[in-house]
């Protein structure tokens, strides 16, 4: 090999050198050190009392507990405030995204009770990640598997998704609303206006109506959800409490009651359901022990918005029997 070629490798061999040192560890020659490292070293989840969201969310505690400030004052699972502040105070860098930029950004401040902040975070994009083997041979596409965020100068990857932190305030509550099972109904009732639907259960599970005419009789295709209207009950927001009656429209709307057995007591529970909510298709909601009004879907809310129309068809006429004709075959004349 003669000089200049040997000079030629070696020139070459720097070259790619110090790219692979640039790829693999960043144009400052710092970022792998920061693999491994903890986003918020010293982060005591019992120091806070305030969440703060994107100027979209706000969660604090109160000597009563956690509340969600931006559904005024609903109360926050407690549950779910421990373990979203335990992901954050497991938080480490997974890899060092560089070049990358957030995208779009989402505020985090925590609080303490004095309200001086105890952790900032600024959250980017969720990282997907695209399926492989079976799941993609049978069609399965890409799945959130961890998230990009600002550390030192840096946007890395966590391979959390923490998208509780995406500002729904639902990933914070307690969502549901009623959850009374249906084997335990034994009759139902819809009021609207100055009609009153009423129902009962049978031992075996048979619905009856009440005030059947002889040509009427009860769609036993319609009874499906006449008991488990109030079974897997959950709201999609809080009403604010300005809103009127008017706005509201629970003095015109239905009135839907339930009666069960619990062990040896008769319970009865009643729930209204109200307006439309303005610029959507959920519906007001009240419960009668219950202080907070909720939008629910209007899925749920047309179970308990029965109509005797909904429920009656005319009586079917048993079939009358053709008489036989008379067989003449063999017959003589």
């Amino acid at each position: 090999m003669t000089n200049k070629n040997l000079v030629m490798l070696v020139s070459a061999a720097v070259v790619l050198g110090g790219a692979a040192y640039f790829l693999g560890n960043g144009t400052k020659g710092t970022a792998p050190k920061l693999n491994g490292k903890t986003i918020l070293p010293g982060f005591n989840a019992a120091d806070v009392a305030k969440i703060e969201i994107g100027g979209k969310l706000t969660l604090a505690a109160d000597e009563k507990g956690w509340v969600v400030e931006s559904l005024y004052g609903y109360p926050a699972s407690r549950d779910k405030i421990a373990e979203n502040l335990l992901k954050l105070a497991d938080l480490k860098v997974g890899q060092v995204a560089r070049g990358r930029k957030l995208g779009a950004e989402t505020a985090v401040t925590l609080k303490d009770a004095a309200g001086k902040a105890v952790a900032e975070l600024k959250l980017g994009d969720t990282h997907s990640r695209k399926a492989t083997g079976q799941a993609a041979m049978y069609g399965g596409g890409s799945y959130p598997d961890g998230r990009y965020l600002a550390f030192e100068g840096e946007t890395v990857l966590v391979k959390d998704t923490l998208d509780a932190f995406d500002g729904d305030a639902k990933k914070w509550c307690d969502t549901r609303i009623a959850s009374i099972s249906s084997s335990d109904v034994t009759a139902v009732s819809y009021r609207h206006g100055t009609e009153l639907v009423e129902l009962e259960k049978g031992t075996n599970s048979t619905w009856t109506l009440k005030g059947l005419g002889p040509k009427e009789e009860l769609d036993t295709s319609k009874t499906y959800s006449l008991d488990s209207a109030l079974s897997y009950l959950d709201f999609n927001t809080v009403a604010d409490p300005k809103l009127t009656d008017a706005e509201l429209g629970f003095s015109t709307g239905y009135v839907y009651t339930v009666t069960m057995k619990e062990g040896s007591n008769t319970v009865v529970r009643t729930a209204m359901v109200g307006n439309k909510v303005k610029d959507g298709s959920d519906r007001y909601f009240k419960l009668d022990d219950g202080k907070w009004v909720f939008a629910i879907s209007s899925y749920s809310a047309e179970n308990m918005m029965k109509k005797r129309s909904d429920l009656v068809k005319a009586k079917e006429e048993p079939k009358k029997e053709e008489p036989k004709k008379e067989d003449t075959k063999d017959k003589p004349n």
